[in-house]
């Protein structure tokens, strides 16, 4: 099995900096991208931080089992959401920084997934783009429960209130899945920036147009910017190929 990745970070139309952090590492098969929140520079740090200490915990998830994976991957969260917790409490510039999350670990014969917060896991099989994760956040709670109208959820306006955030709070409470791969599968990690903006058929559209990965994300990114998006953009892609 091969494994090609193509990663992309735009600073976006409206923010002084970029507090989006990504990193793959093809040939362990893990993938990550983060969201930073909070004042000064602190979303930048905790995204950083929260990439970094997973970076370190991948490297002993080689050779597990599917239940292995998935406790490690967990573990590995709350290591970082540790760490990010008690760098905030010691430094009154970052006190109260936090980031959402999303994590993907591909081995031969499954995939470990992962995420708190609203960054956002996709998959497209078979030219078909399916959403595999679900936002935590105000917004998706009360989408959930059926209690918003189609004319509330184009104005509801607590979109950005994230439930679950990672370094926040002494404890994270990330989601852990497991799927089975198929060859040419496609997978793509993605920010807030991208999705709040683009529908699932755009983005299927886009991906389906070409085969290359970095056209994608470049063509995903730039629409994004045209339809409004404030917000840092980032996505990595991950395709499977003989």
């Amino acid at each position: 099995m091969h494994l090609k990745s193509f990663g992309l970070s735009d600073i976006g139309m409206n923010r002084p900096n970029n507090e989006d952090v990504w990193a793959a590492l093809p040939e362990l098969g893990f993938f990550a991208l983060a969201d930073g929140m909070g004042g000064h520079k602190g979303g930048e740090v905790a995204a950083k931080e929260a990439i970094d200490s997973l970076l370190v915990s991948a490297k002993d998830m080689q050779h597990k089992s599917c239940m292995e994976l998935v406790i490690e991957i967990r573990h590995a969260i709350q290591v970082a959401n540790r760490w990010i917790y008690q760098m905030g409490q010691k430094s009154e510039d970052l006190a109260g920084m936090g980031t959402t999350l999303c994590c993907l670990h591909w081995t031969e014969d499954f995939i470990v997934y992962a995420h708190i917060g609203d960054s956002r896991i996709y998959r497209l099989r078979k030219k078909k783009l399916e959403l595999l994760t679900q936002d935590h956040s105000l917004f998706a709670k009360w989408q959930a429960s059926g209690k918003l109208s189609e004319e509330c959820q184009t104005s509801f306006p607590y979109k950005n209130v994230i439930t679950r955030t990672l370094g926040t709070a002494h404890f994270a409470k990330p989601e852990v899945a497991v799927a089975p791969h198929e060859m040419e599968d496609l997978y793509f990690l993605s920010s807030d920036g991208l999705h709040d903006v683009l529908t699932l058929q755009e983005m299927e559209r886009i991906i389906n147009t070409s085969d290359d990965l970095e056209f994608s994300c470049k063509n995903l990114i730039e629409l994004a910017k045209f339809k409004g998006s404030c917000d840092n953009i980032t996505l990595l892609m991950i395709q499977s190929s003989t």
